[in-house]
């Protein structure tokens, strides 16, 4: 997902890991609310915020101070984020224009942090390698008989303060002007998914279920195994493919009832198997994907509830006709 169409990496090269993906159709890319012919000046704009980043990310403490992020309240023009729009010309267009863009900015921002953020950790990493070495060197010397910590550093993840805000700007461009979840959404963040279920919970006075949990591959298969890994999941695992297509055409608790809750597990089970030829058990670390399912609920009114601190009107859940929705989560183990 794309918060601008067709957007250059910022080193201009695209990961190979990512071409190659495109090319077997696994990765696509998707923009909710392409900008057309105002992209060059929204990109136009990225620029400056670069060139400028000291000042943008003192404006982004400012709106967060401000607390754009309470629920309920609603945001105009006159919010903070309004400010950073004026050199793009737009401050006159209709305040819902303006939402899209700054949606987009405090993504723009979000990504802005995250690369900082980044060479932050590699440099207390690097720090903390040289005086584990001075300290290991000093031991030696002196028939030091202490052993030395380890872990110095926390390598959790990383926690994001700009995630409520990064939350609430995808769904808002997502879901604009009623448009469908592209898919089954899927977060990397235990604290995203968190909040659904939490606010899930008070809507619907019921938990959230997981559905199917999927071990994946984390890192390159043994030299030569590409070949058998390249082949489409349809192919390789007709049973999983053919579950994860009804999912993501949408899925009822009586579908689930019906037999698609059965071939869920067979297809995990068939799924198993295959990761297991190519990947065997062992490996330092592997990746789980859980898919939780939200009965009742539209995956736009579940965002909007949760993230945006919006709530959407009888009339709206009723065109919608939610029967449920599955949203993922991913993490590494």
């Amino acid at each position: 997902m794309q918060a601008i169409e067709n957007e250059p990496t910022q080193q201009g090269v695209t990961p190979s890991f990512i071409e190659h993906s495109q090319q077997l159709g696994r990765l696509q890319r998707f923009t909710p609310v392409p900008l057309g012919d105002q992209r060059e000046r929204f990109l136009a704009l990225v620029h400056d915020m670069r060139q400028r980043g000291v000042d943008y990310t003192s404006q982004l403490s400012m709106l967060t101070l401000a607390g754009l992020n309470r629920r309920n309240q609603p945001e105009s023009q006159h919010s903070i984020l309004s400010n950073l729009l004026q050199r793009s010309d737009i401050k006159e267009q209709e305040e819902a224009k303006l939402l899209l863009w700054q949606s987009r900015l405090i993504l723009k921002l979000g990504e802005f942090y995250d690369e900082e953020q980044g060479e932050l950790n590699k440099a207390l990493r690097d720090i903390t390698t040289q005086q584990d070495s001075l300290l290991a060197d000093l031991c030696e010397e002196e028939d030091n008989p202490f052993v030395l910590p380890t872990g110095m550093q926390n390598n959790g993840q990383e926690t994001d303060g700009l995630l409520r805000h990064r939350l609430k700007a995808w769904s808002r461009l997502c879901f604009h002007d009623g448009n469908p979840a592209p898919g089954i959404l899927v977060t990397g963040h235990g604290a995203a998914m968190d909040l659904l279920q939490e606010v899930y919970e008070k809507l619907r006075r019921q938990s959230a279920r997981l559905l199917v949990r999927l071990e994946l591959p984390c890192g390159t298969p043994p030299s030569g195994q590409n070949a058998s890994i390249d082949k489409p999941l349809g192919q390789c695992c007709p049973t999983l493919h053919l579950a994860l297509t009804a999912l993501n055409a949408g899925v009822s608790s009586v579908q689930l009832k019906e037999g698609l809750e059965q071939l869920l597990k067979d297809g995990q089970t068939e799924w198993s198997q295959h990761h297991a030829l190519h990947f065997p058990p062992g490996q330092d670390k592997h990746c789980v994907l859980d898919l939780f399912f939200f009965p009742e609920i539209s995956a736009r009114q579940l965002c909007a509830e949760s993230f945006g601190g919006d709530t959407l009107s009888g009339k709206q859940v009723v065109e919608e006709g939610a029967t449920g929705c599955v949203v993922g989560l991913l993490r590494i183990e």
